[in-house]
């Protein structure tokens, strides 16, 4: 590999980075919203069935993907719930 097809393919990589964390604040921003929603409803945060649905489609989604099914269980469980606000 030459050290211009390692660049590029760290460029690649910073890219996609980049994107997961604006992907992440835009998660974020919805999340915070839905969560001022419930209360102003007076509904629970959590939603233990929905988040479950939600796993079990993205693991199947991973999966088709060819992800490891761990990794992004643990990705999820990282992501599912937070606000990642300051």
């Amino acid at each position: 590999m030459t050290t211009d097809e390692l660049a590029r393919l760290r460029a690649v990589i910073d890219d996609v980075d980049d994107r997961l964390v604006a992907l992440l604040a835009d998660r974020a921003a919805a999340v915070r919203e839905l969560w001022a929603w419930k209360h102003r409803h007076g509904v629970d945060r959590r939603d233990p069935a929905r988040e479950a649905a939600l796993r079990a489609r993205l693991l199947e989604k991973a999966e088709s993907l060819g992800l490891d099914r761990a990794a992004v269980e643990r990705v999820l469980a990282s992501v599912v719930g937070q606000d990642f606000r300051r």
